[in-house]
């Protein structure tokens, strides 16, 4: 099971880095489960907003999700998880974002792979399994 992080889906959507977008072909096709988060979802949907092609992008997000990805709904425990992760890495003095956060708890929580570019901040976060399709 593969969480996707924004950049990851920003890439396999706008095709500038086509080893992501045939990775994802490939997962799609094999059935492998891959999780969207809500904060990831919202952070397209943001970009999307303030796009000067904001018709176009919205089609072409609504098609990239009815490939099938899950958008799990962030949960009690998912909250508890992301107050863990912040307080210990705030300890460390290496927070990372306040979405990043919230995107590594539910993928952390449900032992899923992160995928993403931005390996360096979010291997910070213990227990979570980081990996990048670009590499």
């Amino acid at each position: 099971m593969f969480c996707l992080d924004t950049n990851i889906v920003i890439f396999g959507l706008n095709k500038r880095r086509p080893e992501i977008a045939e990775r994802l072909d490939v997962e799609l096709a094999r059935g492998t489960e891959l999780l969207l988060p809500a904060m990831v979802l919202c952070e397209l949907r943001y970009g999307i907003a303030k796009s000067d092609r904001r018709a176009r992008s919205e089609r072409e997000l609504n098609a990239f999700l009815a490939a099938g990805f899950k958008i799990p709904a962030f949960d009690a425990e998912d909250a508890a998880d992301a107050g863990e992760i912040r307080a210990f890495l705030q300890a460390k003095a290496t927070p990372i974002g306040p979405y990043d956060v919230l995107i590594a708890a539910q993928a952390r929580r449900r032992h899923a792979t992160l995928v993403t570019l931005n390996r360096r901040e979010f291997e910070r976060v213990p227990g979570l399994i980081v990996t990048d399709w670009a590499a």
